[in-house]
């Protein structure tokens, strides 16, 4: 078919169509001419910053933390230029250098929340408390675990080091980042995994964890105020505490035992550190890692451990799963040590006749056993660094008795003139001294009770 074939309706059509594929060209083209000259007009690029792999080299830091207008908002890279800062700082304080980089990690508010929220899950804390729980010093109930917020975290679980962007970088801030660097530092050169794994006991792990604190707390003071002498301890402590653990609320919310046991690192912690620092410089606390603390003992009086930092004597309680018949059941096997002894008198005594009566500790096994009808069987035996010290110790447990237990009646001790019993509501309870040990059995019964004391040494 040819142009002379179409109809009139269908040659205005194609000529619409030529028209139009005109325009398309004719604007393509000027689009392609206005283009090469914003091109050959425009400015030298500027290349864009790349990712920091590592922080920023500066100048030497001045001696006091880096300043940072209340206003600031941390960027990524603000971030790392403040925490290289901080970590030079800390470094040249400790007289430390890392042994290898140090992984850094940035996170937003919420990102740093929710990690906190998943490491303080992980480790369990319900198993921690058990001995507090059986001892009768905490409630028994679930443990949920709410991070608050923190500028920064150190989890040693990962050899990870998280920096919070979007917070203000003031001083409090920038001395939180300072202790989570001590503690990188601490875990590159004393590897603080394999010290928790040494400390077997509830009393061990307590005296590790007051070395390792205090010893970063001490460094913070360092980074923070210059000199220790010129620290605001209970800010500072407040401070790093609240970054470190986080709020269980709960029936543990208030409890002073509870306060008392999470504070025990960083307070008593910072007065062994001090100590060590006083008797041989940062080369004291270097030592302390190949030999740290063995005891809560030892942390609460420093002296003894600078004298001689032997192990507690190991206290013997036998089997008594043949003195309380079937369905019993191994459920702790613990020493609790002294600081833990004190805050046991001290729920129902004076703090100043609590702290006396644990003073002179020298050892102590804690064990229970439980049967899915009948409750709990405990036996906690001690043992003291003199008969006097022994004495003390039982004359402070009894009066305890008759406040702890509802209802508490004495008993006539069977064929056991040297020991008190007692009948409760629920159970039976007994104190017991022979020389320098001091025994105490808590049972469901007066009979079953008879029964465990036979067996004891």
């Amino acid at each position: 078919m040819n142009a002379a074939g179409l109809t009139p309706k269908q040659r205005l059509t194609v000529l619409l169509m030529i028209v139009a594929v005109i325009i398309v060209f004719a604007m393509l083209a000027g689009f392609v001419a206005t283009s090469l000259q914003g091109i050959e007009n425009a400015p030298p690029a500027t290349p864009l910053p790349l990712a920091l792999s590592s922080p920023v080299p500066l100048p030497p830091p001045p001696p006091t933390p880096y300043p940072i207008s209340e206003e600031g908002i941390w960027s990524q890279v603000q971030a790392a230029r403040i925490f290289d800062q901080i970590a030079h700082q800390v470094e040249t304080a400790r007289g430390l250098s890392p042994r290898a980089e140090i992984p850094l990690s940035f996170l937003d508010e919420r990102e740093m929340t929710t990690l906190l929220r998943l490491v303080y899950t992980e480790r369990a804390l319900e198993a921690q408390l058990l001995p507090y729980v059986a001892l009768g010093l905490l409630p028994d109930g679930r443990i949920l675990a709410r991070a608050h917020q923190a500028a920064g975290a150190y989890v040693p679980e990962q050899e990870q080091l998280y920096v919070a962007t979007g917070q203000s970088a003031d001083s409090d801030d920038q001395a939180v980042l300072a202790h989570a660097h001590a503690h990188a530092l601490q875990d590159q050169h004393f590897d603080l995994g394999a010290m928790d794994a040494r400390a077997t006991t509830t009393d061990s792990a307590l005296a590790v964890e007051a070395l390792i604190e205090g010893d970063a707390l001490l460094l913070t003071a360092f980074y923070r105020y210059g000199d220790p002498a010129a620290a605001d301890w209970d800010h500072l402590t407040e401070l790093i505490l609240q970054a470190e653990q986080p709020d269980y609320g709960g029936e543990l919310d208030g409890n002073v035992a509870w306060e008392q046991l999470e504070q025990f690192p960083y307070r008593e912690g910072r007065w062994f550190a001090a100590a060590l620092f006083q008797a041989g410089g940062w080369q004291a606390l270097n030592r302390a890692y190949t030999a740290p603390p063995r005891s809560t003992e030892q942390v609460l009086h420093p002296e003894r451990y600078l004298e001689k930092p032997d192990s507690p004597p190991r206290v013997t309680v036998p089997d008594l799963g043949g003195a309380l018949g079937a369905g019993w059941e191994l459920r702790l096997r613990d020493t609790l040590g002294e600081f833990v002894i004190g805050l046991y008198l001290n729920t129902l005594l004076s703090e100043e006749s609590a702290r006396q009566a644990a003073d002179g500790w020298s050892g102590d096994t804690f064990v229970t056993w439980e049967h899915e009808q009948d409750g709990q069987a405990c036996v906690w035996r001690t043992i003291w660094d003199s008969t006097a010290e022994a004495e003390e110790f039982e004359r402070a447990l009894v009066a305890t008795i008759p406040h702890r237990y509802a209802l508490a009646r004495p008993l006539e001790p069977p064929d056991d003139p040297q020991a008190q019993w007692w009948e409760t509501e629920s159970n039976a309870v007994y104190v017991s001294r022979v020389a320098r040990y001091v025994t105490f059995v808590e049972l469901p019964n007066a009979d079953l009770l008879a029964d465990v004391v036979e067996i004891l040494p």
